[in-house]
């Protein structure tokens, strides 16, 4: 029993020791690096300054994004990806006639514009065309994958709304990009005669709904006056019933209807836009701070590698 208890204690001494000696190999390594940068403190020194001020110039033109979220009212979805897709050429050409002419001057700072849609499957199947909708998702869906008929191309151009992504070297006003950009995808002859048929359509309708309603309620007024005193309540009287649900649906479009009218000022509708992001995804202006410590790094790992290499050429020679 005291045999089995000392061995014990000799294993545990044992794992003890070596648990010590592990952390006085590693706090001795991390001295042997201080005292190397200390003899070296010159280099160490001059690669660090030098990694910081190459930063800040690569750092000096930050990158900012614009981000316009559009509603592509008329079915105009087609249109206005051919509008951007066209910027994005006249761009890549760096036809400045063509940005003078919609009212960008600058195009030197302009770096590029995408667009793409935002999901909006649910908005998609919901929308006035809802039973075509659904039903050419549904026939989709049996012969292939849904999360990629979601984003597929032909489906995801008709969502409801749409990101015009803008990446600027300078922070660009308002009125010197976004606005002519706006106000160029307005330039259309046939979307702008559909727009008015629309929004006259839109009055009539909502003009026609309100009659509507009215005379329901003038209707329901007279048949729960006359029957009132017979004991008479709307829910014994299917029709009356159906009445008040046809107007609770027409209240319903009403309201639908008065959101459109709001959109429908525009062709392509602007409903929220942001200005100026500075973009600091990935390296984007962290040069400053990754260059030295790179450099740094790249220095004392070429260095220990130097050393090995000697050791190991000395231990083939010997």
């Amino acid at each position: 029993m005291s045999t089995t208890s000392q061995e014990q204690e000799i294993d545990l001494s044992q794992i003890g020791k070596s648990i010590s000696k592990v952390f006085q190999n590693v706090i001795n390594k991390c001295f042997d690096l201080l005292f190397f940068i200390q003899k070296k403190i010159i280099i160490v020194a001059a690669l660090f300054i030098l990694g910081v001020s190459l930063g800040i110039y690569l750092d000096k033109e930050p990158n900012y994004a614009n981000n316009i979220v559009v509603i592509p009212n008329f079915g105009s979805n087609e249109y206005l990806y051919g509008k951007v897709n066209l910027i994005a050429l006249k761009l890549k050409e760096r036809d400045k006639a063509f940005f003078k002419a919609i009212g960008i001057s600058n195009i030197k700072d302009f770096n590029s514009i995408d667009i793409q849609p935002i999901n909006g499957i649910y908005n998609f199947i919901n929308s006035e065309s809802q039973k075509e909708n659904f039903e050419f998702i549904k026939l989709m869906a049996e012969d292939g994958d849904i999360e990629k008929i979601i984003q597929d191309n032909m489906t995801s151009k008709n969502y409801y709304l749409h990101n015009i992504n803008i990446k600027t070297t300078i922070a660009y006003q308002k009125k010197d990009l976004i606005e002519p950009i706006l106000k160029y995808l307005q330039q259309t002859d046939y979307f702008a005669k559909l727009q008015k048929v629309y929004q006259s359509n839109l009055v009539e309708k909502v003009t026609a709904n309100k009659l509507l309603i009215s005379q329901i309620d003038q209707i329901v007024l007279n048949l729960t006056q006359n029957k009132t005193g017979a004991g008479f309540t709307i829910s014994e009287n299917s029709s009356l019933s159906e009445l008040i649900q046809k107007k609770d649906q027409l209240t319903y479009e009403n309201q639908k209807l008065a959101i459109h009218k709001l959109e429908y000022d525009k062709i392509i509708k602007d409903q929220n836009i942001s200005l100026n992001l500075m973009n600091t995804k990935g390296l984007n202006n962290k040069m400053k701070l990754i260059l030295p410590i790179l450099f740094v790094s790249l220095f004392l790992l070429g260095y220990w590698f130097f050393q090995a290499y000697k050791q190991q050429k000395k231990r083939i020679q010997s």
